[in-house]
């Protein structure tokens, strides 16, 4: 199967949220069309995987700085459809987030959930390095 990456586009936004509930998010349409408005103002990329017409997976790149670590960007929400996995196409999206982020930054970084242990496996194919580990804080405002 041919995999096309592009730039996400409006029309994909229902694709879009049913990739996202395969990740185990369950975000309201609206809630999603502001998030992505959010990342494109920031100046972040969001990349599709398609194969025909159909959109099979998804990646977001941003840019991030830190005090400690400098800028750098960062891949976040990488999926691809149950259907569609080992087949190639997050490779494509990893590549589509690193090409269009070495027009920015000279690192780039991915984080992923401790439970996620295939992940952990395919960014370490992909020339990754673990760095470290941390716990995540939240206090709702």
């Amino acid at each position: 199967m041919n995999c096309k990456c592009r730039i996400f586009k409006n029309d994909d936004i229902v694709a879009l949220n049913n990739l996202i509930a395969e990740l185990g998010y369950n975000v309201d349409q609206k809630e999603l069309e502001k998030n992505i408005h959010e990342i494109q103002m920031r100046g972040g990329a969001i990349f599709t995987a398609e194969v025909g017409n159909e959109v099979v997976g998804s990646v977001c790149a941003i840019i991030d700085v830190r005090l400690a670590e400098g800028v750098y960007a960062e891949i976040v929400s990488l999926v691809v459809s149950s259907n569609h996995r080992g087949k190639g196409f997050g490779k494509e999206l990893v590549h589509a987030a690193e090409c269009w982020a070495k027009n920015h930054v000279k690192k780039i970084r991915v984080r992923a959930n401790v439970t996620r242990t295939a992940a952990h496996s395919f960014y370490d194919a992909l020339g990754f390095k673990e760095d470290k580990e941390q716990k995540v804080f939240i206090k709702y405002m």
